[in-house]
């Protein structure tokens, strides 16, 4: 059993936003203000805590969407509910009879729906209406307890661990102790025991000359009214008197345990998430606990952040594989979704296992009062607003070699492109080299920050279509992409492979367009290749190639140059590139590195490096704001 399918409707970013899970881990990745702690939050609202608590979260007139209200603020006539929606799946017979009252249509799934209406101003109050299934009957919510089965675990984003830790309170450790003190025999003989060591630390000196001292003067100030004695000793013994005297403590294994301070941040971090891990353990006592978590990454380097993940799944994955504990009758199934802003969580499981969330401008109308006028059919301007949209990658047409390549792309370069908006594909890392460097010397101002927003993806070779497709594929079900604007510079390789890249560049706009994305993706290339392009667009160029080749090959530059000649920049674009032919004499990416070191050494007011053509018209094309 497990969560499926979340619906938000006017709740908050969300308009209205479908977001699919996986039964294992679903990673949730996207810009900030995209939406993914909205999702969380929908989660925590629909779930009770896997403690029993409160969740902490209390729904105001700030949760509402504002889809066109006027001026950004709720006024008459804008909307006065969100409503959120769960549907829970599972693929073995059996799993959700206990929730046969909230049945879909399709008999195969469940699904609880709740109304919020947020108070008004000055209470605290929010009404809540409960739906279950299709709601077919006169009892919306026929078995509100079956509800109780389904749980959440919540882990917000860690900033100081250390302070959580080392609270006075001890309310961390307290936790993991509580849950081992169930049983009421055991929780007596436990206190027991600890009144007895209490009291022998009492009778150790100095103790008993130190209280003596102060009854002794005390005595003296109290004899002539109501006279008073005092005593030393611990409080009543019990567990939380205990846990506010402890310290977790930590080391490398192998070396004693040190106190928090000492530590690193990071493992600082994962103790934390141990002892709220540990509750995990109360999962047996519901039919599903959703294990939210945000930003696990916090502090931590890339390669425990694999290593969380990687358990994480095999958390999850173990306990849809047990059977109830002897005598219970719940599943005690467990699902995991993350929030990140690091590509090494979200390379650490597989782009079915990724929701993109992005936040997405929309027009809606509105009239003056803020009311929608679909309804009264006036006509009235549209007012911008934002919305999250969602792409879950297991709904894009993906087939299995698609799958395996973006895999083993994501697996060994971590790359960004899943996380923003703007792509551009490039064919190596020469050009991945060059082009921060040529967008320095192109573009200005917010351009600029715009290409520094973009992700750029060296693909080593010319293979685009997988990324394309991953990129520009609407989601089966919202319809939305991942991308809004994908650049893909290739070579034209004239003189060499003409032939063969005129044929990928015509396969490469049929791609486009069979996505019917032709307004969001745009092919640029050349005529030959990189170098014999920078060559012949001109200024320093040809000079500080030569600096550049020179390193690679100190004895033969002369005699490569002779053959480049000193003809039109045509001609000898041409020259370089049958030199280039060798794979042998130049290597691509450390001349790309010598070239950009070459011109940064010349004197400050010497002419720049000359950008070409179709680099040029590639970031200016991929730096536009799209039209919304």
């Amino acid at each position: 059993m497990h969560l499926d399918r979340l619906h938000l409707r006017g709740f908050r970013s969300a308009a209205d936003t479908t977001v699919s899970f996986q039964p294992g881990v679903t990673v949730l990745v996207g810009e900030n203000n995209a939406g993914k702690s909205n999702v969380m939050d929908a989660i925590r609202l629909l779930t009770l805590p896997l403690d029993g608590k409160g969740s902490g979260l209390h729904p105001d007139r700030d949760d509402l969407h504002r889809d066109g209200c006027k001026e950004g603020a709720h006024g008459e006539g804008c909307r006065t509910t969100f409503e959120l929606s769960a549907r829970y799946r599972s693929t073995a017979p059996g799993d959700l009879d206990r929730f046969s009252q909230a049945f879909d249509e399709d008999g195969q799934t469940a699904s609880y729906h709740l109304t919020v209406t947020p108070p008004p101003t000055g209470f605290r109050r929010p009404t809540l209406s409960w739906r279950a299934g299709g709601g077919a009957t006169t009892d919306l919510d026929p078995e509100p307890r079956a509800r109780e089965g389904i749980r959440h675990l919540y882990l917000p984003p860690l900033r100081d661990a250390q302070r959580e830790l080392a609270s006075s309170s001890g309310g961390r450790i307290q936790l993991v102790v509580e849950r081992l003190l169930r049983d009421d025999d055991v929780r007596e003989n436990f206190l027991k025991e600890v009144g007895e060591q209490f009291g022998a630390v009492e009778a150790i000196d100095p103790l008993p000359q130190a209280i003596k001292a102060v009854r002794t003067r005390l005595t003296r100030l109290t004899e002539g009214a109501h006279p008073q004695t005092a005593d030393l000793g611990f409080a009543d013994a019990s567990v939380s008197s205990v846990a506010r005297g402890l310290r977790l403590r930590m080391e490398q294994a192998g070396l004693d345990p040190r106190d928090l301070a000492e530590s690193g941040l990071g493992y600082a971090n994962l103790l934390y998430m141990a002892t709220v891990l540990t509750q995990l353990q109360d999962a047996a006592e519901a039919d599903l606990t959703v294990l939210l978590m945000e930003e696990p990454e916090a502090h931590l380097h890339p390669q425990l952040q694999t290593i969380l993940l990687n358990h994480l799944a095999e958390e999850a994955c173990a306990s849809h594989q047990r059977r109830p504990e002897p005598g219970s009758t719940w599943l005690g199934r467990i699902q995991v979704i993350v929030t990140t802003h690091s590509p090494h969580v979200a390379t650490a499981v597989a782009p079915r296992n990724l929701v993109v969330l992005q936040r997405r401008p929309w027009h809606t109308p509105s009239t003056t009062d803020g009311a929608s006028t679909a309804a009264s059919g006036i006509s009235a301007p549209s007012r911008p607003s934002y919305r999250t949209t969602a792409v879950a990658v297991d709904r894009l047409k993906l087939d299995k070699r698609d799958r395996y390549k973006i895999r083993s792309y994501l697996n060994a370069t971590r790359n960004t492109f899943l996380f923003g908006q703007r792509v551009l594909l490039v064919e190596g890392i020469a050009e991945a080299i060059l082009l921060p460097e040529f967008a320095r010397l192109t573009l200005v101002d917010e351009r600029l920050q715009r290409f520094h927003g973009t992700a750029l993806v060296p693909i080593d070779g010319v293979d685009f279509d997988p990324y394309l497709r991953i990129l520009l594929h609407p989601d089966s079900e919202s319809g939305d992409r991942i991308a809004r604007r994908v650049g893909v510079i290739t070579d034209g390789d004239a003189g060499s492979n003409e032939k063969a890249a005129r044929t990928r560049i015509r396969k490469l706009d049929a791609l486009v367009e069979s996505m019917d994305a032709h307004d969001l993706a745009r092919v640029f290339h050349n005529e030959f290749t990189l170098e014999p392009e920078i060559l012949r667009a001109g200024g320093p160029n040809r000079n500080l190639l030569i600096e550049a080749w020179k390193e690679q090959r100190p004895r033969g530059w002369a005699d490569d140059w002779k053959a480049v000649g000193d003809g039109s920049p045509a001609e000898q674009a041409k020259a370089l590139s049958e030199l280039l032919k060798d794979k042998d004499k130049i290597r691509k990416g450390d001349l790309a590195q010598t070239l950009l070191a070459e011109a940064a050494a010349r004197p400050n007011g010497a002419p720049p490096l000359v950008v070409p053509d179709y680099l040029r018209a590639a970031l200016d094309w991929i730096t536009e704001e799209p039209a919304r």
